[in-house]
């Protein structure tokens, strides 16, 4: 199996006790991975300690099955959530500055990205999207085979959020770059997505693929019942994973294909049902709730 990256027990806590702890966790080449999450979840933190900006205080960084970390660096690029700009040099002045470093064209950089080398704006005094762009290009001036974003589609609308999200289709599928992501919309990284990594209060509760995500909305059964305190005990043998929404109302989940089961289970015990019937839930909601967020209803069918 190709990994780009793997963690192994990382850990970096502030002094407020901020951060992440022993975050374990694999990215296989060609993956587009995103870290989803809330604000403070720890998906800042992570990419930083990844790139080494935070030097982690357990745990260790395997880049592309190699342990020396230092010897597979250069293979990374890093676009931060807040652009790095210069002065007042321009998308041009800004990438040629850096192709010196790298010893890379920037024309052909620029090209991808659709950047105008003639702008004479400072970059600072452009859109949040082209300063977020120009970033983007002069991490690739390194020809890297791995890319961290921090929440790469913030503060853009969706003609702009389209554009950046074209680019990095392309380089996933054309160059096979493979890209950790961090951000919580679902809307436009669900649309790229290969697998989720769910962060809460600096740790990773879980993972999943898109398919196993969108499988797992699909797989719920709500059902009604005004005796709810006993029919929990029963219903624990043999479908582990529920919820609670109210004195009378449960959700049990990986159970579509199984309400009948479940309501012979529930009247075989004297237990009465008000209400049985298959339920699905938004992704956002899944998500939501796998990383310790509020109840979100779902989308029912009855």
């Amino acid at each position: 199996m190709d990994i780009a990256l793997e963690t192994i027990g990382l850990s970096y806590k502030f002094p407020d006790g901020n951060g992440i702890e022993n975050i374990t966790f694999q990215v296989k080449r060609g993956d587009v991975y995103v870290l989803y999450g809330g604000h403070h979840a720890g998906k800042s933190v992570l990419l930083q300690t990844i790139m080494g900006t935070l030097r982690s205080q357990s745990g260790t960084i395997k880049l592309f099955d190699n342990m020396d970390y230092e010897q597979e660096r250069c293979r990374i690029g890093f676009v931060p959530e807040i652009p790095v700009v210069l002065g007042k040099l321009t998308p041009a002045d800004m990438l040629h500055y850096f192709s010196l470093s790298f010893g890379a064209p920037e024309n052909h950089v620029a090209d991808l990205l659709h950047l105008n080398l003639k702008e004479k704006k400072a970059v600072c005094r452009l859109p949040l999207s082209t300063q977020r762009l120009v970033n983007l290009g002069i991490s690739l001036l390194g020809n890297p085979d791995l890319i961290l974003m921090d929440d790469p589609f913030s503060g853009l609308d969706k003609e702009e959020s389209e554009h950046l999200l074209s680019v990095l289709s392309f380089l996933n599928e054309s160059r096979h770059t493979t890209f950790l992501l961090a951000g919580q919309d679902y809307a436009i990284l669900s649309r790229i997505a290969s697998k989720y990594g769910v962060m809460a209060n600096g740790r990773l509760l879980g993972e999943l693929t898109d398919q196993k995500l969108r499988e797992g909305c699909q797989r719920c059964v709500k059902l009604r019942t005004p005796q709810l305190e006993k029919a929990i005990p029963i219903l624990r043998t043999s479908f582990p994973e529920f919820e609670v929404l109210s004195n009378d109302l449960i959700r049990i989940f990986d159970a579509n294909e199984q309400s009948g089961t479940i309501n012979a289970l529930l009247i075989n015990a004297g237990i009465e049902v008000s209400e049985i019937w298959r339920a699905g839930m938004e992704p956002t909601d899944y998500l939501l709730k796998m990383a310790g967020g509020v109840n979100c209803d779902s989308n029912d069918t009855k």
